[in-house]
């Protein structure tokens, strides 16, 4: 089916401008605004002209503009505590938020009117004006703005008279100093008047505790309580803690020496050997001994070397050496007891030694605990007052340095002063009177077409096949240009877009039965109907062009006769009989069924198109005739006529709700008599190319015209007498 032939359904959109790419909307709105012109160059040409002489007016009686300002240095706020003397630290967020908070403190009323009290009466206001009025308009004028990137602020005024302005600044800004200045001073005489309460506080405190620190160190025999001395005892007790664990140790080496010598066992008789061994190794007369049998040895070996065993030299040496090995354990024997019993009793001695000195550090490291313990809650209250002393000290420096600092800030210049005072300007301010004539004509202009467009837009009739496409969702079939604009070959040209989709139609879908109906009650679609089919027939299509009351006729038979309505109704009475028969079911068929039976304006119509190839029916608009919604129910396709700038949007809306409602078969949209004014360029365009590839006819073709060169067969009372006897006879 042709792609402009719509099946409409409930859930059918239409084209949002979501969906229209971003090239497209500025295409589309290119045409608009030619568009726009076109139909609307009236509204465009008085709305720039308007504009134009309003601007040109402003422009030539723009007078000189003066404008100066003055320079204020705002200080930077510091978060500090009341005592900190330090100046604090910098913070440029809340130094921001001062600032913000001066630019509204300097348009303040208060501040404001003592300005306007300093000035000569005719400075700033007006004769006959109130001060309220006066403050207001000065607020609105007055510019007060940071310069960025510094500590600055400045005030500035524009205006007519430049001594005025200059007088006017200058009083604002001695205005908003003195104000500050007198707010600076007086939070400054409330920080000092706290302070110096909190100083006589602290003062008191410091006698106090000084006093009860004097009778602790009296009580306690410490000169200073506070200093590294000021508790003896525990330097006491640490000391003698010390030497307890020392002597402690000792006496635990001591008793385990002795206890490794004393005690019975093989254990305990080799340690002391080998302790007295130790004793004895160093002795001189064992060394001298050993020394003289080591020579004698010597000699008798080297006697004995050449002996043999047998002589009786040689056993007389041998004796003697045992004799010398003999003397020596014995004398090493002796002097190990005794070294042992040396040894047993230093032992002794060291281990009663250390125990006494174990003892005695026993005793006093108790007698100086007891002591240490009774100065305790003394000891803790000389810290006490030491510690607060010292904090009470430190408060007090703190105070008296920011009594000071206080003191030395009341007599400074403040947190806000005067940089540069506002001077009389010599010269206007560059006039902007040349860009504003220059202006006005492209601003005309722009202005000119905006309010087209805007007529255009708010205007609710549809005038090209893009408004209908818009509100539709889908293009139309043909776009027929008006009669008398255009020649009679050029509208025979887009005629033939319209004959060529009802062709395709035909051919590809089998489309023969065409209801025509008007999109709103005021189009008359009769010569276009009679015209199209004309082409239809030329192309060898025949064709019958009836009207939608007409298929209708043959159910109001009973009222037109009695004669005939007999037979009507008996006809009807046979036909209903006919209905309500039954037949047996076929074989595989489960139940029985009712043969269908078609209207009779369905049977009329299909009679008709036995003897012709296209059926074409005349109805008046869906909105507003019954009969065209019979009509469209049983037609294969519905064309809607829209007329150029005679159709609404809202008509078609209705239109396709009506043909949503109905579940027609296929719908398709026609735009007729479409004027030059209203077109587009690319319609103007193709007008123009046909104009130019067509000689032009001489006169021009109406529908009658045409009616009697191509005569068609067009039934407006299909069931009077002389059609009934040709349905009869069909």
């Amino acid at each position: 089916m042709n792609p402009v032939i719509f099946k409409p359904s409930p859930e059918s959109s239409q084209q949002t401008d979501a969906d229209v790419p971003p090239s497209q909307q500025l295409k589309q709105l290119k045409r608009d605004l030619t568009r726009s012109v076109r139909m609307y160059r009236t509204i465009a040409i008085t709305v720039g002209a308007i504009v134009f002489a309003l601007l040109l007016t402003f422009g030539l009686q723009r007078a000189p503009y003066y404008e100066t300002s003055s320079l204020i240095y705002v200080q930077p706020a510091k978060a500090k505590l009341i005592t900190d003397a330090t100046g604090g630290t910098y913070d440029p967020t809340r130094y921001d938020t001062y600032i913000q908070q001066q630019l509204q403190t300097i348009v303040r009323s208060d501040i404001l009117a003592d300005a306007l009290k300093s000035v000569a009466p005719g400075m700033w206001t007006r004769p006959g004006e109130s001060e309220q009025s006066a403050i207001t308009r000065l607020q609105h004028d007055l510019k007060v703005e940071r310069e960025m990137g510094s500590y600055q602020l400045s005030i500035a005024l524009s205006g007519g008279n430049p001594y005025g302005i200059a007088n006017v600044v200058n009083a604002v800004t001695n205005a908003y100093i003195r104000k500050e200045r007198v707010d600076e001073l007086a939070q400054t005489q409330q920080q000092l008047e706290v302070l110096l309460n909190e100083q006589k506080r602290l003062q008191t405190l410091l006698v106090s505790g000084r006093q009860s620190q004097a009778g602790l160190s009296t009580s306690l025999g410490v000169a200073d309580t506070a200093g590294d001395n000021g508790n003896p005892y525990d330097a006491q007790l640490g000391e003698l803690r010390t030497q307890l664990a020392s002597a402690r140790s000792a006496h635990a080496i001591a008793e385990a020496q002795l206890a490794s010598v004393i005690s019975h066992g093989p254990d305990s008789a080799a340690a002391l050997k080998a302790a007295s061994s130790e004793l004895i190794s160093n002795d001189p007369g064992l060394a001298m001994l050993k020394q003289s049998i080591a020579a004698r040895r010597s000699k008798i070996v080297g006697e004995m070397a050449g002996l043999t065993t047998k002589n009786p030299l040689y056993q007389q040496d041998q004796e003697e050496l045992q004799r010398l090995d003999q003397s020596l354990d014995s004398m090493t024997g002796q002097l190990r007891e005794k070294a042992a019993l040396q040894l047993q009793e230093k032992l002794k001695l060291e281990s009663a030694r250390t125990a006494d000195i174990v003892s005695r550090l026993d005793s006093q490291l108790s007698q100086q605990t007891s002591i240490a313990t009774g100065a305790t809650p003394k000891l803790q209250q000389a810290a006490d007052i030491a510690a607060q002393i010292s904090r009470l000290q430190d408060q007090l420096t703190e105070v008296e340095n920011a009594i000071a600092a206080i003191r030395l800030e009341n007599q400074s210049t403040g947190l806000v002063h005067l940089l540069l005072p506002a001077e009389v300007p010599l010269k206007p301010i560059p006039s902007k009177k040349l860009i504003i004539l220059g202006a006005s004509l492209p601003l005309a202009i722009i202005l000119g077409l905006f309010a087209s467009w805007i007529r255009l837009k708010l205007d609710p009739h549809v005038y090209v096949g893009n408004d209908v496409e818009k509100t539709l969702g889908f293009p139309p079939m043909a776009v027929l240009p008006k009669v008398n604009e255009v020649d009679p070959r050029v509208l025979d040209e887009f005629m033939l877009r319209l004959v060529a989709g009802l062709d395709q139609a035909h051919s590809t879908s089998g489309a023969r039965t065409y209801v025509f109906t008007a999109a709103s009650p005021h189009i008359e679609i009769e010569g276009l109907l009679t015209n199209l089919a004309a082409k239809m027939d030329k192309l060898g299509y025949r064709t019958l062009i009836m009207k939608a009351s007409s298929a209708l006729q043959r159910l109001s038979l009973a009222s037109d006769s009695d004669d005939d309505g007999e037979e009507s109704w008996e006809h009807l009475r046979l036909s209903e009989s006919r209905a309500t028969e039954t037949r047996l079911a076929r074989s595989g068929e489960s139940q029985l069924t009712r043969p269908r039976r078609e209207s009779f304006v369905a049977e009329n119509i299909e009679r008709l198109k036995q003897n012709v190839d296209l059926l074409f029916i005349e109805a008046l608009p869906l909105s507003t005739s019954t009969e065209a919604e019979f009509a469209a129910r049983l037609a294969d396709i519905t064309v809607v006529i829209v007329g150029s700038a005679l159709s609404t949007k809202d008509d078609l809306t209705e239109t396709l709700a009506v043909m949503q409602r109905l579940n027609v078969a296929g719908v398709a949209t026609v735009l007729n008599d479409m004027s030059l004014q209203h077109a587009d360029d690319g319609f103007i365009a193709m007008v123009r190319s046909v104009e130019g590839r067509r000689p032009t006819a001489k006169g021009r073709t109406d529908a009658s015209t045409m009616r009697d060169t191509y005569p068609l067969k067009v039934y407006d009372e299909i069931y009077s007498d002389k059609t009934d006897k040709a349905s009869s006879e069909l």
